[in-house]
């Protein structure tokens, strides 16, 4: 089995291409996966800081058109006193107040005789009492025809507030003595029989009994009478200059003309949903609420403090309290939403007690991060697929030229004519390679003449030794002996006289 570093030691090329994915590939993973991480934190705070921002907007969006509602009321409640404390207009014409079939006295039917909304319009209030059936209203009740009379001044204030506030569904005013002048026209037919304004929210929210300090009020909501749906109420106590209760000054606004501004949110894509409650947790508007039609004077009594996990309960008491802030919840809660988690934030109304809240999903919170994070990984992966590819190249341009001459010097080694190096890399590397072209010319030069000059050294070296042989022959006793027998044969032969014929 292989030592754990044996496989990088066997190769260079291998040591490099480890070499350069560490100082590339895994700095690129580990800034990509900090940078990825962090950014998704910052994304998310981001989100959530917005979705704060948003809540508080239309929390004060909203306050500013509540306080514009009540203001109005208020003023709407000062001319109603000083109209009930003086005279009415000479003008008033109390004969046009009659009772109609059911014995509600009205402009019912002087409306219907001069040829209903074709001929007048609804730009006009209606009174509602209910008196004695065929009796005249002087005789009913003075004080009555007196309120009707002295009231009748108040169209004029009632126009001038629903044109500038056109979230008004109503605006009416509702004596002690049961009689109520509501504006713009609205035909007595919508009321139920026997029906009285002064046991109705709208009233009884506002009214001594139930207001002591005769501040201004609003009503949780309930089913308009007059046909107009689900609707809050801001309930004003009219108050003579004695300090006499004179009635109650109310303006509705339609639960649908707040979804307008709390549940028309629209919260990346369309991701979550507003909602309004009342200092008591009790629903003002809720998609998951008064979405059924329910009967005229249905009041809302639905409290988000007893729906939803610990978690979310714990957020509404929050937003009961009058708090800012956020916080995610599990189950279910707020909507009917069950499974994973969801993110509340909500802000304060101060004008009216209430608190606005976001719900949204945590998958649709995290969304743009998640976004991010993809388009972070995809990069990551080119980078480091980049970086790879470029190891892999810059490792080859190094390893090949190395190899080509380890190549050369092998040759040389083995006594051969070492083949041309041509690298094409980098320059040090084309130096290096001509170098060594240089070199191993040269060397096979020098061998090439070291070897001719050893062929002559051998021939010489074997003349010598033949020499030496020769030499060492000559001074043996054999030969010197032997070289004598000649010298004297020679000597003999030479002393024989000469041949004859």
């Amino acid at each position: 089995m292989r030592q754990p570093m044996q496989w990088v030691r066997g190769s260079i090329y291998r040591a490099l291409l480890l070499a350069f994915i560490a100082v590339s590939v895994v700095p690129i993973v580990l800034i990509s996966y900090l940078f990825i991480r962090q950014s998704m934190d910052a994304l998310t705070r981001q989100t959530e800081e917005n979705l704060q921002l948003l809540a508080a907007s239309k929390a004060e969006e909203i306050n500013l058109k509540l306080g514009d509602v009540m203001h109005s009321t208020v003023v709407a409640a000062h001319l109603a006193a000083e109209a009930l404390q003086h005279p009415p207009d000479p003008a008033s014409q109390l004969a046009r107040y009659q009772q109609d079939a059911r014995g509600i006295w009205g402009l019912d039917v002087y409306y219907h005789a001069q040829g209903g909304a074709a001929a007048l319009g609804e730009d006009l209030s209606n009174v509602y009492w209910t008196g004695a059936a065929g009796t005249p209203l002087l005789a009913a009740d003075d004080a009555v025809a007196q309120q009707i009379l002295q009231t009748e001044s108040l169209d004029t204030v009632f126009a001038g507030i629903k044109s500038v506030s056109p979230d008004t569904q109503w605006i009416y005013l509702t004596t002690p003595t049961g009689m109520m002048r509501l504006y713009p026209w609205a035909s007595n037919d919508h009321y139920p029989d026997q029906w009285d304004p002064r046991q109705i929210v709208f009233y009884t929210v506002a009214e001594p009994g139930n207001n002591p300090a005769l501040q201004p009020r609003w009503t949780a909501p309930y089913v308009d009478y007059a046909g107009a749906g689900w609707m809050v109420t801001m309930s004003v106590p009219v108050l003579g200059d004695n300090g006499d209760f004179l009635g109650i000054m109310s303006h509705d606004i339609t639960i649908e003309s707040l979804k307008q501004i709390a549940l028309g949110i629209n919260i990346l894509d369309g991701g979550g949903y507003g909602f309004l409650i009342d200092s008591a947790a009790q629903v003002i508007a809720h998609p998951a609420y008064q979405e059924v039609d329910a009967t005229k004077g249905t009041e809302e009594d639905a409290s988000l403090l007893a729906v939803g996990s610990d978690a979310y309960r714990r957020l509404i008491q929050n937003m009961v309290h009058g708090d800012s802030g956020l916080g995610y919840y599990d189950e279910a809660g707020g909507g009917g939403r069950r499974g994973g988690s969801s993110l509340l934030v909500y802000a304060p109304i101060p004008e009216t007690g209430w608190s606005l809240g976001i719900s949204m999903p945590r998958e649709t919170v995290i969304a743009p991060a998640i976004a991010m994070r993809n388009r972070a990984i995809v990069i990551t992966v080119t980078l480091v697929t980049v970086a790879v590819i470029f190891a892999v190249v810059l490792s080859r341009l190094i390893h090949k030229p190395v190899r080509q001459l380890l190549q050369g010097v092998q040759q040389i080694a083995e006594d051969r004519r070492a083949d041309e190096v041509h690298v094409g890399s980098f320059e040090e590397f084309d130096q290096l390679a001509q170098a060594f072209n240089e070199m191993a010319s040269k060397v096979w030069e020098r061998e090439r003449r070291l070897k001719a000059r050893m062929a002559e050294m051998r021939i010489e070296i074997d003349s010598q030794r033949k020499q030496q042989q020769i030499d060492s022959i000559v001074e043996t006793d054999f030969f010197k002996r032997l070289e004598a027998n000649a010298r004297q044969l020679r000597s003999q032969v030479k002393g024989l006289p000469a041949a004859t014929d």
